[in-house]
């Protein structure tokens, strides 16, 4: 059973923000998920999905600050970027991007302004097929790229990477993969 911090009473540590005590992390569970977690969770049950989801917002909202402060990019620009500095020639379709990145045909289609906008990527006919758009990276697009990704690299490694053991990147590393070959 989940034990619940009362709402009510304030932390005992002022520096101490909900977001940080795992108590209170583990709790958003049943204010979630109701009595059905409250009854059938442990604590560590509720710790590890509540967990997950918070460092995970929060690993996304560093990068995404970062990357719009010192980069002016968004983590889902460099996403489209990071695909197309990997593809042939730099190359690709609107519809190959949205499949690869997840995001919407529309999504990526303002995106692709932003950074044609921006000189990163240009727009052409493609020509083996009149009917289609081909986006690709600029010179100045492969750099501003390349810059990013190591920006973001070095985020995660320290603020990730770096604080696990080998053993730890290596459990997680098989859990996600079982999970994620079962959704």
């Amino acid at each position: 059973m989940i034990d619940t911090p009362d709402r009510d009473q304030p932390s005992n540590d002022v520096a101490s923000s909900s977001a940080d005590d795992p108590d209170r992390v583990a709790a958003r569970a049943v204010h979630m998920m109701g009595s059905d977690a409250e009854g059938a969770w442990s604590h560590d049950n509720a710790l590890a999905w509540e967990g997950m989801l918070e460092l995970s917002r929060r690993l996304r909202r560093q990068a995404e600050d970062m990357l719009t402060r010192e980069e002016d990019l968004s983590v889902s620009m460099l996403g489209i970027l990071g695909r197309l500095v990997r593809a042939d020639d730099l190359t690709m379709r609107p519809t190959a991007l949205a499949a690869a990145t997840g995001l919407s045909i529309s999504r990526v289609s303002r995106i692709i302004g932003m950074l044609e906008h921006r000189g990163m990527v240009v727009c052409r006919a493609c020509p083996t097929d009149a009917r289609a758009t081909d986006i690709m990276l600029t010179a100045r697009g492969r750099e501003r790229t390349e810059q990013a990704q190591h920006r973001l690299f070095v985020l995660v490694q320290d603020a990730f990477a770096a604080r696990l053991a080998p053993e730890e990147t290596a459990t997680l590393a098989r859990v996600f993969a079982r999970l994620l070959a079962r959704s």
